[in-house]
C-alpha cells in the first residue's frame, strides 16, 4: 500500500512539473512573439523617419523623437536603408543624420553590452568619417576582447581613411595565426596607402614567417612596381609559405616582367608553390608558358593538376589544343584523366551559352 501511495505522489509531482514546463514554454513563446512585433514596429518607425529626413524638400527636417534614435536597431536599419540609395541621395542622408547627431548615438552604441549591436554600429560608422568616429573606434579596438570586433574596427578605420598602425594589424594576424580575409583586406589597403610603413615592418629582422607571408601578399596591392624586387627575391626563400605568398603578391601586382620568375616556380619542389605559380600565371593571363603548365597535368599533387587544367581552360584555342593532346596521351593516365575532365567542363559550359 505504501508503494502505491509513493507512486501516486511521484506521478502527481511529474504532472505538476510538466504543466509548469508547458506553461513556461507558452509564456516564452508569447514574450518572443511580442518582442518580434515590437522590434518590427520599431524598425518600421526608424525606416519611415529616415525616409522623411531624406526626402524633406526644405532640407531642414528635425528629428523630434530623440529616443527613437537611441535604439540598438538604428545601425542595422541604417545599413539596410543606405543599401537602397546611392550617390547624392546617400550623401544627403548622411549629412542630415549628422546634423541631427544620429552618429553620436551610434558611437555610444559601441559600448552596448550586446556584441551584434556593436558590430552593426561599427559598420554603420564607416559612413560617418571624422575624428570623433576614429577616436571611438580606436577605443573599442583597445578594450575589446573579441577578435572579430577588433578586425571590424580596423576595417572601419580604413573606410574612414584613419588607417590603423601596421604593428597593430600584424599583432592581430599573429593572434589569429594568419588572420582572416577581412584582416588581409585591411593590410592590403595599408600597402596601398601606407606602403612605407608596411615596408618598414617587413624589414624588421624578428618577424615571423606568418607575418612575412601576409606582408608579401599585401605588397601586391600597393600598385607600386618598385616592390617587385622584394617579391622576386622572396621566391628564393627557404619557406614554401613565403614563396607561395610572394607568388600571390606578384599576381596582384601584375607587373609585365613578372612572368619569368613566376614560371621558374613551376618546377619548385613544393606542390603549394607549383600550384601558386600556375594560378599566378593564369590570373595575369600569361599564355607563353602553356607547354610548361600542360606538363603539370600529371603532377603528383591533385591541386597542381586542377590549377593546370583551369589555366589551360582559360587560354582559348592554345589551351584547348594542349588539353586535347594530353587527353589522347598514351601511357600518362593522370594527365589524360585530368585533361578529359577539363574538356568535359569546357563542353558543358559552351553548351549552356
Amino acid at each position: 500500500m505504501n508503494y502505491l501511495v509513493i507512486i501516486w505522489q511521484v506521478a502527481f509531482v511529474l504532472i505538476v512539473l510538466s504543466l509548469v514546463w508547458m506553461a513556461t514554454l507558452v509564456l516564452l513563446r508569447i514574450v518572443r512573439t511580442q518582442k518580434k512585433v515590437y522590434f518590427s514596429h520599431l524598425r518600421q518607425k526608424i525606416t519611415e523617419a529616415m525616409a522623411a529626413i531624406l526626402w524633406d524638400e526644405t532640407g531642414q527636417a528635425v528629428i523630434e523623437d530623440r529616443s527613437l534614435w537611441k535604439s540598438q536597431m538604428v545601425p542595422e536599419v541604417f545599413l539596410d536603408f543606405v543599401a537602397l540609395v546611392r550617390g547624392e541621395e546617400r550623401d544627403r542622408l548622411v549629412r542630415r543624420l549628422e546634423r541631427n547627431r544620429v552618429d553620436d548615438d551610434m558611437r555610444r552604441l559601441l559600448r552596448h553590452p550586446r556584441k551584434f549591436v556593436r558590430f552593426a554600429a561599427l559598420e554603420a560608422l564607416a559612413y560617418f568619417p571624422g575624428l570623433p568616429t576614429a577616436k571611438s573606434v580606436d577605443s573599442l579596438i583597445e578594450r575589446s576582447l573579441s577578435p572579430e570586433l577588433r578586425v571590424a574596427g580596423m576595417r572601419t578605420l580604413v573606410e574612414i581613411k584613419s588607417y590603423p598602425a601596421v604593428p597593430d594589424v600584424m599583432a592581430e594576424i599573429t593572434k589569429l595565426n594568419g588572420g582572416s580575409r577581412s584582416l588581409h583586406a585591411v593590410l592590403s589597403k595599408l600597402a596601398l596607402h601606407r606602403l612605407r610603413d608596411v615596408l618598414a615592418y617587413l624589414d624588421r629582422p624578428d618577424i615571423t614567417d606568418i607575418e612575412r607571408a601576409a606582408l608579401l601578399r599585401a605588397l601586391g596591392s600597393s600598385a607600386d612596381y618598385a616592390v617587385m624586387d622584394r617579391l622576386t627575391y622572396a621566391l628564393e626563400h627557404g619557406s614554401a609559405m613565403i614563396r607561395a605568398a610572394a607568388l600571390e603578391g606578384l599576381a596582384r601586382l601584375e607587373h609585365p616582367e613578372a612572368a619569368p620568375p613566376i614560371a621558374r616556380c613551376l618546377k619548385d619542389n613544393d606542390w603549394s608553390v607549383r600550384a601558386g605559380a600556375v594560378r599566378a600565371l593564369r590570373e595575369m593571363s600569361f599564355d607563353g608558358y602553356a607547354d610548361d603548365i600542360a606538363a603539370l597535368l600529371s603532377d603528383p599533387a591533385w591541386m597542381v593538376q586542377f590549377e593546370a587544367a583551369q589555366a589551360l581552360s582559360q587560354m582559348g584555342a592554345t589551351g584547348r589544343n594542349l588539353l586535347e593532346v594530353s587527353a589522347r596521351a598514351i601511357g600518362n593516365e593522370t594527365a589524360s584523366r585530368t585533361a578529359s575532365l577539363a574538356l568535359a567542363e569546357l563542353s558543358a559550359a559552351e553548351a549552356l551559352q
